[in-house]
């Protein structure tokens, strides 16, 4: 008897932690928690984006576009309390080099260490103090250019809070940046534009 019920116990024990495994690897909360606010996965929250520049997935505008182009306003929030700083991604994901090729598309411009109490870029600029920049083109804004005869490119904007400032030279490159983000991201947001070639 002893045996059968301390088999029981054991079954319910492990019913109860492998559902709430199941629970966390697919994003959700064990049974009586609530998920992150946003529903992101493994607690990251989800920033409101937004821009006065154009709307999320509308054409960009050709004052934005061009070798260097202006840069669009963008705003975001949502962040949550524990935020010290904003990085800024943009990037076409609709080339790559080389071709094929998923991890390595065309970045237009990376913005880091953006303070936590900065919630917007404004057009043109400038970006906040503190704050380093770069793109292909050194560091500065690079508007879309998709080559002659493509369809149109998609340029995705990501925000992202994270715990800490992240510990980088000035001329740091997209990888560096990212590399350094491991392990700090708070929340993350996305917007999106699309352009054609001129």
């Amino acid at each position: 008897m002893r045996i059968r019920i301390m088999t029981t116990v054991v079954s319910v024990i492990l019913g109860s932690l492998i559902a709430a495994g199941v629970a966390l690897a697919q994003g959700g909360a064990p049974a009586g928690q609530q998920p992150a606010r946003g529903g992101g996965r493994g607690g990251i929250v989800t920033l409101t984006v937004t821009s006065t520049s154009f709307p999320d997935g509308g054409e960009i505008p050709a004052k934005y576009t061009g070798a260097q182009g202006t840069s669009p306003q963008l705003s975001w929030s949502g962040a949550p309390a524990a935020t010290a700083s904003y990085v800024l991604l943009m990037h076409d994901v609709d080339v790559a080099i080389p071709a094929g090729n998923l991890a390595n598309d065309i970045t237009h411009w990376v913005v880091w260490n953006i303070p936590a109490s900065t919630t917007t870029l404004p057009e043109g600029g400038p970006i906040p103090g503190g704050a380093s920049q770069t793109s292909m083109r050194g560091p500065q804004y690079m508007g879309p250019s998709p080559p002659a005869g493509h369809p149109f490119h998609h340029y995705v904007f990501q925000i992202f809070a994270l715990s800490s400032t992240i510990d980088v030279p000035a001329t740091a490159t997209r990888a560096d940046v990212e590399k350094a983000m491991d392990g700090k991201i708070l929340a993350r947001g996305t917007y999106v534009g699309r352009a054609k070639p001129q």
